[in-house]
């Protein structure tokens, strides 16, 4: 109960109490004649009536405080034209971090080589679990206010017997074991925390290893095995957006691209998250990495690209 209330319950109180014992010490009073007892008795019946009235009047205003009180009590503190957040950050002023192991179902659609030895690969990534040997992947993101670093770090070892080998052999098994980190750097150009919305301005360096192993079958030509290795960084550049669409469920999006090591390499990628609790999301979407790579006497010309599932710890 508010301080209004209850001095008004308390100022009736005491009017109520200041007439009973008005009304008492009247009636211990003796009387000097009927005139001085008609006189006091019209005087008491008279303060008594205005007592009433300012009895009434108090309680009045008393109920006019309480309808108003409860009406004010009643009355939600966000109404409909007042903008609910969708996402807050606890301390934009602190460190925060992200970790988010993810599987990328990515076929490999290109041409590798090794000297005068090319093979052409096909894998969707309907046979990728047919044609995969091992895979680790994950990102990991440090922010603080508009400053950001994010690490992704994949290694796939992958095996194609449908390769095509050339006129001069009958089969061919490829292998490949490509290691690829990549570390940008960033800053939060835009952000509106009422609809969820950002955009930032990465750039950085892509670290490529790449490992071929061919068997060639006997055609034209006898059997043959080659192996071969390279390693490159490429300069990337880009931008990465995401936007809220309720307090569950976002868009989020990133492309890059650039060269240096190779000619040419640029990525995309586009999805969908789930906020779990407010440290754990699910993300998934689809990717596509592509590169092109041909320098001395290695062949790398790939494009990698499938659905991608990843669960994000927010910590």
């Amino acid at each position: 109960m508010s301080f209004i209330p209850r001095l008004c319950i308390a100022i009736s109180v005491a009017l109520v109490l200041a007439s009973v014992g008005a009304i008492s010490l009247n009636a211990q009073t003796p009387t000097e004649n009927s005139s001085t007892s008609t006189t006091a008795t019209a005087a008491s019946t008279n303060a008594a009536k205005a007592v009433d009235r300012k009895n009434s009047d108090v309680t009045a205003n008393v109920d006019t405080v309480r309808v108003t009180v409860s009406s004010a009590a009643a009355k939600p503190i966000n109404s409909p034209a007042t903008p609910v957040p969708q996402t807050t950050d606890p301390d934009p002023d602190k460190w925060q971090f992200q970790f988010s192991p993810y599987f990328w179902l990515a076929g490999l659609h290109g041409t590798g080589g090794v000297g005068n030895r090319t093979v052409a690969v096909d894998e969707s990534f309907r046979d990728v679990f047919d044609a995969l040997n091992f895979a680790l992947m994950g990102t990991f993101e440090a922010r603080k206010g508009k400053f950001i670093s994010l690490t992704d770090l994949e290694y796939v070892s992958v095996s194609d017997e449908k390769a095509t080998p050339g006129p001069l052999f009958s089969t061919v098994d490829a292998g490949f074991k490509v290691f690829i980190f990549d570390q940008e750097v960033g800053y939060r150009v835009l952000e509106n925390s009422e609809k969820g919305a950002s955009l930032d301005v990465l750039g950085g360096a892509r670290v490529w290893r790449v490992k071929t192993d061919f068997e060639f079958g006997a055609g034209i030509l006898p059997a043959t095995r080659i192996e071969a290795s390279r390693s490159w960084v490429d300069a990337v550049g880009g931008l990465r957006g995401k936007m809220a669409l309720s307090q569950k469920l976002f868009l989020t999006g990133k492309f890059d691209l650039g060269g240096g090591g190779s000619q040419f390499t640029w990525q995309v990628f586009g999805g969908a998250g789930y906020n779990l609790s407010p440290k754990i999301a699910l993300i998934f979407g689809y990717r596509v990495l592509d590169v092109d790579y041909d320098k001395n006497n290695f062949v790398y010309d790939m494009n990698q690209r499938g659905p991608i599932l990843g669960l994000g710890f927010r910590f």
